[in-house]
């Protein structure tokens, strides 16, 4: 038998157990790793919650000043002492015709013509309804 051959075979036992107890080594390495990463995470997590409380409590908050702030009485307390504003004299407003100051008449008596009369910015002119009616014939038609 050579001295190669012994050494080799006395060898091989103890390169298996070095090489078992680093893979365990290894494994318990990655554990620790992941836990330490894990609770971090959950760390991170809490302050982020933390953090949604307090600012969910502060959009309330400031949704109830907003709703304070546009309270009618509020503003109309505030036209009337920093504006100096005031509600106008009895008799000096006047009704007028229903929907005739709306839709763009001037005003003067007697000539209440269709040519006078303007469209408001809801109804469509009569040149925009015509144009399209106009435009809808001509692609429906083949």
């Amino acid at each position: 038998m050579s001295a190669r051959a012994v050494g080799s075979g006395a060898l091989a036992p103890v390169l298996r157990v070095a090489i078992a107890i680093s893979a365990l080594g290894c494994v318990g390495l990655f554990h620790v790793w992941t836990h330490t990463r894990v609770t971090t995470a959950g760390y991170a997590l809490g302050d982020l919650n933390a953090s949604n409380a307090r600012l969910a409590a502060e959009r309330d908050r400031l949704r109830m000043e907003v709703a304070t702030l546009r309270a009618p009485g509020r503003l109309e307390r505030f036209a009337r002492a920093r504006l100096g504003m005031a509600p106008p004299a009895p008799g000096s407003v006047v009704a007028g015709r229903a929907g005739w100051a709306a839709a763009g008449g001037s005003g003067r008596a007697g000539r209440a013509g269709p040519e006078d009369r303007r469209p408001g910015p809801v109804e469509p002119s009569s040149k925009g309804a015509l144009a399209l009616r106009e435009t809808r014939r001509a692609t429906e038609s083949p």
